[in-house]
């Protein structure tokens, strides 16, 4: 009669196969794979479970190595990788900072969703303060600004947020096309955006984007606008930005390599700090 445990060893390994072939919806791991194998399973029969499931494989080197020192083969094992970075089979929580997501910039509402925060266009440039510069023979400065329509951005949150910046170097690659901001086809980390403070007047906001006058001029956010943050790397592509704490206002992440300037309309990244009130209206404190 065989051992006690060899019977235990095949029962175990025959309800992991029912499991794993009647349930269409399986999420393979990397665990469910070593267990596969400890349990004695032929590589065939891994290599098909594999192909046949949705995963959510963890693919960085330490896993690899991991697997590698549980006897998986090397036939196994780039099964694997090939399966963890097919997004047809890839399962994530989109909820996890760590997941791939499609570039741009995200952050969590108050039910702990992951959201992300959408673009708005420029829709006007103009300069401020030329009669002054006429009146003064050319030294006071003209400013110029690029406006935002209304006076609160949709997205409105009740106090300083953290952010996720996803950029296309995540171990996941994403169609260009797919990309929302073409900032983010370009850039490759937060150090590349600016958050800025944006003015609100008469129902539009604005950013200012230089000044000028007859002797000089400055392109670019000023430091009198400009907000700082520490940048967090989690993984490839992705960054845990968090500002410095912002007072109740109106702010948007530019990109550098575009900031909105005269004749031109460009994406900006705006938000509001401040109190919610229950109808989603910011209300100044």
């Amino acid at each position: 009669m065989k051992p006690l445990h060899h019977f235990r060893k095949l029962a175990s390994t025959l309800l992991l196969t029912i499991t794993l072939v009647s349930n269409a919806q399986t999420i393979l791991t990397n665990n469910d794979v070593m267990q596969m194998a400890e349990l004695g399973m032929g590589e065939a029969i891994i290599l098909s479970q594999i192909e046949n499931s949705n995963n959510n494989f963890d693919v960085s080197t330490s896993a690899l190595m991991v697997m590698k020192k549980a006897g998986l083969s090397d036939a196994v094992i780039a099964k694997v990788i090939v399966a963890g970075k097919n997004t047809a089979q890839k399962v994530v929580d989109p909820n996890d900072p760590l997941a791939p997501h499609r570039p741009g910039i995200y952050y969590f509402n108050d039910a702990g969703i992951m959201v992300e925060l959408l673009p708005t266009v420029t829709s006007q440039n103009k300069d401020k303060g030329r009669l002054g510069t006429a009146l003064s023979y050319g030294i006071a400065k003209t400013k110029l600004v690029s406006r935002i329509t209304g006076d609160n951005s949709r997205t409105q949150l009740p106090s300083t947020p953290t952010f996720y910046f996803y950029f296309n170097q995540q171990t996941s690659a994403f169609d260009q096309n797919t990309i929302a901001y073409y900032g983010f086809q370009q850039a490759t980390s937060p150090n590349e955006f600016t958050l800025a403070a944006l003015d609100q007047v008469k129902g539009v906001r604005e950013l200012e984007t230089g000044s000028m006058n007859n002797y000089t001029s400055e392109f670019g956010i000023d430091e009198k606008h400009s907000r700082s943050f520490t940048i967090e790397q989690l993984a490839p592509g992705t960054y845990k930005v968090s500002p410095d704490a912002l007072v109740n206002g109106e702010y948007c992440f530019v990109y550098s390599g575009a900031a909105p300037y005269a004749g031109t309309q460009q994406k900006v990244y705006d938000f509001g700090v401040g109190t919610v009130s229950a109808t989603n209206v910011i209300s100044r404190q």
